[in-house]
């Protein structure tokens, strides 16, 4: 499983990385914001909490080691999605997740001008 492995870091003026030093002083000690670059799409593994209501997969099942929850690539989201579905079936985690309805939502960057 690949997720976000080809995110590359922004070039920032020295105005803007102290812009982000004041924000992250202000969030608290165990904050720290990442500038990337930004993408058109990314894919979000979603799991399903109640009807209407859908989560990150890596917020709802941080027993899960090295899940993640964006994916840069729609193919890479539903290998994630087969990877995720066959490991909640088979897995041998105590107490075992609950397996829930997953899906594979498109968010696009709206600020992209394209």
């Amino acid at each position: 499983m690949h997720g976000l492995d080809d995110l590359k870091i922004a070039v920032l003026s020295d105005e803007d990385l102290e812009t982000i030093r004041i924000l992250e002083r202000k969030l608290g000690t165990n904050i720290r914001l990442v500038a990337v670059e930004t993408k058109d799409v990314l894919y979000a593994l979603e799991a399903k909490l109640a009807p209407n209501q859908w989560q990150r997969v890596d917020t709802v099942y941080p027993q899960i080691k090295d899940i993640k929850a964006y994916y840069t690539e729609h193919e890479s989201a539903k290998e994630a999605k087969g990877w995720l579905k066959g490991f909640l079936i088979n897995n041998t985690l105590n107490p075992k997740p609950q397996k829930r309805p997953i899906r594979i939502r498109q968010v696009v960057n709206t600020e992209s001008g394209g």
